[in-house]
């Protein structure tokens, strides 16, 4: 007696070596993958005004943007903040960075405001993104059809949760998401704790390790320095580059209050820059001379608040105020009496400091060019 197996998803195999091996599929080439990705950074840092943009990107709506979007897509933004999103596309138009073609923009970019439900409920949403779907040309004269994205800014104000840090709730309604939507790519932006880039390995998304370890790539936005980057945690694909500077892009526009009133605002967004490693070090250097100068500045400002409470006062008993280095403390008043801010009284060996406004100041060396040559 013979009889027919039932079907299993996990009995239909399939060739480990195919005619034809594919490449990844991305939404931002060689930086955000298609499928569910989390991007992450803390509070108040600039998560919406560096994904805004990207995601104009990624519709084919961005002009002279540094990334590309070589598959062109649809894109569904629901944000809890829509009045945000609408200005950063309007600075973007502004300064020449987002098509002329407000009938494009609107067909390309779709913005929903925010509402919580449960991760079942978002999937019925997949039927209204029927006609989202984006026919783009192959290089054989055929047509590749590009599915949508959705982007979830953020995760608190769109999905319905009990507990947040509850994995086996969190890897649940991801895996609903994933399936549930398949094949939308889907964003998921959230929060991370303060950080700083030189800790990437250890930065993780509030709550939760299901919201990084269920989706298929993570980045995350982070400060250094006074400056702000987007860097890829983990993917499945290979690039250079792995961080992206970004460059505070900012216009000024009329606004409507609700009192009518027009009022000017300016709106910043973000425009990322790759970082090779020629650039990191440039970068590094250039941080490391900022460093120096803002040192060196706070030297001479505490040598000019001393010289000013206590006119006449010695050289040496200045050095011996200072934490710095002697030669730094040097350099300082040299620096000062340079600049006209300072004038030194010269008796032997002994130098003493004044304010340039002091009445010492006009019986002080003559020479200054002799004093300047001397050490001190």
């Amino acid at each position: 007696m013979s009889f027919e197996l039932p079907p299993h998803k996990w009995a239909a195999f399939m060739s480990p070596l195919p005619d034809e091996i594919k490449a990844p599929e991305f939404i931002i080439d060689d930086v955000i993958a298609a499928g569910t990705v989390v991007i992450a950074g803390e509070r108040g840092l600039g998560k919406t005004s560096a994904l805004v943009p990207l995601m104009a990107a990624a519709a084919g709506l961005a002009v002279d943007f540094p990334l590309k979007a070589t598959i062109r897509r649809h894109v569904v933004y629901v944000s809890e903040y829509v009045e945000q999103v609408q200005r950063i596309l309007m600075a973007m138009r502004t300064n020449g960075q987002l098509v002329d073609d407000d009938a494009e923009v609107e067909r390309r970019f779709k913005l929903v405001p925010a509402a919580r439900m449960k991760a079942q409920e978002i999937t019925k949403l997949k039927p209204h993104l029927d006609d989202l779907w984006d026919n783009n040309d192959r290089v054989d004269g055929g047509n590749y059809c590009a599915s949508p994205v959705l982007a979830l800014d953020t995760t608190n104000a769109t999905i319905d949760l009990d507990n947040i840090s509850d994995n086996s709730e969190v890897s649940k309604a991801v895996s609903t998401l994933r399936e549930g939507l398949s094949p939308i790519n889907v964003i998921l932006v959230g929060h991370i704790a303060k950080s700083q880039r030189s800790d990437i390995k250890s930065i993780s998304f509030v709550g939760a390790g299901a919201w990084e370890g269920d989706t298929q790539q993570n980045l995350y936005l982070v400060s250094e320095n006074d400056c702000r980057y987007l860097v890829l945690g983990k993917k499945r694909f290979e690039t250079d580059v792995r961080e992206y500077l970004l460059h505070s892009r900012g216009a000024e526009m009329q606004g409507i209050n609700k009192l009518g009133e027009t009022k000017e605002m300016q709106c910043f967004y973000s425009i990322p820059e790759p970082i090779s490693d020629s650039l990191k070090a440039e970068r590094k250097a250039e941080q490391k001379r900022d460093s120096a100068e803002r040192n060196f500045f706070s030297v001479k400002k505490d040598c000019l608040d001393l010289i000013t409470r206590e006119p006449g006062i010695k050289v040496g008993v200045i050095k011996a105020c200072m934490s710095k280095r002697n030669e730094t403390v040097g350099a300082a008043l040299e620096s000062l009496i340079d600049s006209g801010q300072v004038g030194m009284e010269e008796n032997g060996k002994a130098k003493r400091y004044y304010p340039a406004t002091h009445p010492e100041a006009d019986s002080l060396t003559e020479d200054l060019g002799d004093y300047r040559s001397a050490p001190l």
